[in-house]
């Protein structure tokens, strides 16, 4: 289950916001996938703000929602260089139009900042894009959690490939075994020529058979 930390300000239309944002992960929630971790639920939990920053290490990835509130918020800044001394994944929002340059300085926000256009949610949601613009931000959002199911799907593609591959080679190796019989009428090379094609298809499939092992610390 992966874990993401949610940090908005107090302010009640960044709150607002959140919590619209929310209900597009709220599926994955249901399924076990992923844990939806924000501020004021651990405050609510634990009666201690001081415990925030400990939850903030442990989750997998952490979306600031920025806006001028959040650049003038002690907690919400602190949080944040928690995050970032922590080498966290941080996915930032831009929630509604501030200055952030200054956190970009160090953190290099711009590479993560959603929306891609660099508009700010609200701003979308003038122009009347509310359900687009959470949409698009929650799939970026879901494809950097689970890069690593992405992975897993290359890696059963091209297990299938491998056996397609594998009795493609067989199937040439068995014909040229039959060629061979009808003209030499010798089954010492017919079974060379067959053994041969059986090693490349082994070869084909060894690391779906055998894959290598590895230890992750």
């Amino acid at each position: 289950m992966k874990k993401i930390f949610f940090t908005y300000s107090d302010n009640a239309k960044d709150i607002e916001l959140y919590k619209e944002f929310n209900k597009h992960f709220i599926t994955y929630a249901r399924k076990g996938m992923l844990m939806i971790v924000d501020k004021d639920e651990l405050f609510r939990v634990n009666n201690d703000k001081e415990k925030i920053a400990e939850f903030l290490k442990d989750a997998d990835i952490t979306i600031p929602l920025l806006s001028v509130d959040y650049l003038t918020s002690e907690e919400c800044i602190k949080l944040f260089e928690t995050a970032s001394s922590a080498n966290k994944t941080i996915i930032p929002v831009l929630l509604r139009d501030c200055d952030w340059t200054e956190l970009d300085k160090q953190n290099k926000l711009h590479e993560n900042l959603l929306p891609d256009d660099k508009q700010s949610v609200a701003q979308h949601i003038e122009d009347g894009e509310e359900d687009e613009v959470f949409s698009s931000i929650a799939q970026k959002v879901k494809r950097i959690v689970f890069k690593e199911l992405e992975t897993v799907n290359i890696k059963s593609s091209s297990k299938t490939f491998y056996y397609i591959l594998a009795g493609i080679v067989l199937l040439v190796g068995g014909l040229l075994t039959g060629i061979s019989q009808s003209q030499w009428h010798d089954w010492k090379i017919s079974a060379i020529i067959f053994l041969m094609f059986v090693a490349i298809a082994l070869l084909a499939v060894k690391n779906v058979l055998f894959p290598t092992k590895f230890k992750t610390s």
